[in-house]
């Protein structure tokens, strides 16, 4: 089986010994079972968290760093803001069922807008994520699949934060973390506990009170590689993405057509680049007339760029925080605003075929940047993200194919 014509299971297992071989096993059976239940037809089931807040705002599965991640087996982790303005992580199982939770220390104070966000879960169950305490300090969490934390900082004191954005299924988790100066670092915290942080080479490295939002980590692999990117110390801070390899070589690349202007290039801050089992890559990039634009790296290093039918003037129209998902065959979701300011969620095949969608109860009133946000992508197909109804109220769904 060949993934995007060029990466098949047998090369990947030979190079990635009796782990990859398991993996790759397991991924050609479930590609014959995609194959053969895919069909045009989808199904979307909306939810709410039990406990989430039904004003303005409030809801499941909030809109600013914040994510709505499922797994292989169909279990989505996220979090949602409660009535008293607290943030909480929830799990929903395959059966549809909720546990919610707050990591040690998490502060709950009313009105705080603290709590604790989970965003990412992986296939054994492990969930990862972030916690602000009760000085609005973040820290990373890992929850185990019986419910125990176990909480981590990449760095101590001073502005320090630390945010756990995505892990394996070995449980390294990728993320970034602020220094005691505020400068923004990518890292890998591996399953002992021990880090890895960097800056890129070519990277700002001042706060963000500068205009600088240095180097960032947004995906892991089974095979240790990390994704992110970093924007440059050109005085522009132009966006680059970054691989990093399991052994710790850096990589940087650039998508074709990126802007080299104030805050152009490959990515932006707080934008997901994931990175699938074969070592492709999906995200954004912004031109030099600010459209925002998709793009695909394959694991050789080629560029497929792309744009969802009805896009807007400004295309995809995302310049920080978006989020956009890709599964092991190349399958990608995300979102783009249309001509009437309304998102639209949408799907594009490894065949670079699109289909559009919205949530039932989305709000697609125009003018009012509402609509359905998805987020990530299982191997089966199933989507996962949110939406907002006509109260600005956010609500989670799953997309079946």
């Amino acid at each position: 089986m060949n993934i995007n014509g060029t990466v098949s299971c047998r090369s990947i297992a030979a190079a990635g010994g009796i782990k990859a071989r398991a993996l790759c096993s397991a991924v050609c059976a479930l590609a014959l079972a995609v194959a053969a239940t895919a069909g045009e037809n989808s199904r979307i089931i909306t939810f709410d968290a039990p406990g989430a807040g039904t004003g303005a705002g409030q809801g499941t599965a909030c809109f600013n760093d914040c994510s709505v991640n499922i797994n292989i087996w169909g279990a989505i982790t996220g979090s949602y803001l409660d009535a008293n303005n607290v943030f909480h992580g929830f799990l929903r199982s395959p059966e549809g069922k909720f546990t919610t939770f707050q990591a040690p220390d998490a502060d709950t104070t009313p009105q705080s807008f603290n709590g604790t966000i989970p965003q990412a879960i992986n296939d054994a169950g492990v969930i990862t994520g972030f916690y602000a305490d009760a000085s609005g300090t973040p820290h990373g969490f890992l929850r185990s699949p019986e419910g125990g934390f176990t909480t981590f900082d990449a760095f101590v004191g001073g502005g320090s934060a630390t945010f756990g954005i995505a892990l394996n299924l070995e449980g390294a988790v990728a993320g970034y973390a602020t220094n005691p100066n505020g400068v923004f670092h990518g890292f890998l915290r591996r399953p002992d506990g021990t880090f890895a942080k960097w800056l890129a080479s070519q990277g700002c490295d001042t706060s963000p009170a500068t205009g600088c939002f240095g180097t960032a980590a947004f995906s892991i692999n089974v095979f240790g590689a990390v994704v992110g990117g970093y924007e440059d110390n050109s005085g522009n801070f132009v966006g680059h993405g970054l691989i990093r390899s399991p052994h710790g070589k850096f990589t940087t690349y650039n998508v074709p057509g990126a802007g080299t202007g104030p805050y152009q290039g490959t990515g932006c801050p707080g934008c997901s680049v994931p990175l699938n089992l074969f070592g492709a890559i999906a995200g954004y990039y912004i031109d030099a007339k600010n459209v925002v634009h998709g793009y695909l790296r394959s694991p050789e290093g080629r560029f497929t760029t792309f744009e969802p039918p009805g896009v807007g003037p400004n295309g995809m129209n995302c310049y920080a925080d978006c989020s956009v998902g890709l599964n092991d065959y190349g399958a990608i979701t995300g979102f783009y605003l249309d001509t009437n300011n309304v998102f639209h969620g949408f799907l594009r095949s490894p065949e670079g075929k699109f289909r559009t969608f919205q949530a039932p109860g989305a709000d697609t009133k125009p003018g009012d940047f509402n609509g359905t946000f998805p987020v990530s992508i299982n191997d089966w197909g199933a989507i996962a993200g949110y939406y907002f109804d006509g109260n600005n109220v956010v609500h989670g769904f799953l997309r079946l194919p």
